[in-house]
């Protein structure tokens, strides 16, 4: 397998990011930044093609990203998500012999050492989609606890509701859907999911955004594979011993424990109820 066959697509927006050491458990910016830069290192070491979608941080860790041999960093208007990576993804689709794309969270780093393992069914025509899945074990023993009580809770109502509208059979394996990395083939009709931009409406009415906005996690992490499953695309597991970062645990078990957990709650509510409505809208 050629590595430069793949490509990351990720986003980074840090703005109290600073260069040196770590001054504090609570400088999240700083701790994710710092796994971005070594995630594009390493990434790039090895031979992948890394897009990355910046939004306007620092001066300083824009300088950095500007420092990394080989990265391909762009510049973005506004902070949300689903732009963010939809102008990653077109980017990374457009490079010469790239045949896979896998867009992920930045501070993953552990994730590039099975990049291979992700790509290989696409490569070899087997799957057009792989939604990835975390080892359980340890998923529960490197993620705070709070987290993995949330997410595990997240996708069990997610699937339900996926059987429920007959988009997957009964008593097959869930999918983990609220790990956020996602890898599809870079083939027109399967990126064009991954760029439509939806809203989420009740009869004629669309929902406030301060409280439901699918332009953050739903449109491009989501709804691509919803939408894949109701045309019967093929879509494929592929679970990986994939290791949470020990510093980012630390930072979001004790440096900023409350804003996390209230974080993960409100994400899981809002994710469940765009899904509930989105169904209503295809099915």
């Amino acid at each position: 397998m050629q590595n430069s066959q793949i490509a990351f697509a990720i986003t980074t927006y840090y703005p109290k990011w600073y260069s040196g050491k770590l001054l504090s458990l609570k400088h999240t910016d700083k701790i994710r930044g710092d796994l971005a830069l070594e995630f594009c290192q390493k990434a790039i070491s090895l031979g992948y093609h890394v897009v990355c979608s910046d939004a306007k941080g620092t001066k300083t860790f824009r300088k950095q990203l500007k420092q990394v041999p080989g990265l391909i960093a762009s510049q973005r208007q506004g902070q949300k998500r689903s732009p963010a990576k939809r102008h990653a993804y077109k980017i990374a689709a457009s490079i010469p012999g790239v045949k896979v794309i896998i867009g992920t969270e930045p501070e993953k780093v552990s994730l590039i050492d099975f990049a291979e393992t992700i790509a290989k069914p696409m490569l070899e025509d087997k799957t057009d989609i792989v939604v990835i899945k975390r080892d359980d074990k340890l998923f529960k023993q490197t993620y705070p606890s709070y987290m993995y009580e949330s997410e595990v809770e997240g996708n069990k109502l997610y699937n339900e509701f996926l059987e429920l509208y007959k988009l997957m059979p009964k008593n097959s394996a869930d999918l983990d859907m609220f790990f956020g990395p996602r890898a599809f083939r870079n083939e027109k009709k399967i990126l064009k999911l991954f760029m439509k931009k939806h809203e989420v409406k009740v009869g004629k009415l669309t929902l406030p955004k301060e409280y439901f906005d699918p332009e953050q996690l739903s449109n491009t992490s989501f709804f691509p594979i919803v939408e894949a499953l109701k045309k019967k695309l093929r879509i494929s597991c592929v679970e990986i011993p994939f290791v949470y970062p020990k510093l980012q645990k630390q930072n979001e078990e004790t440096g900023n424990l409350e804003f996390f957990e209230e974080k993960r709650k409100a994400q899981r509510l809002s994710l469940i109820l765009e899904l509930v409505h989105f169904l209503g809208t295809i099915s």
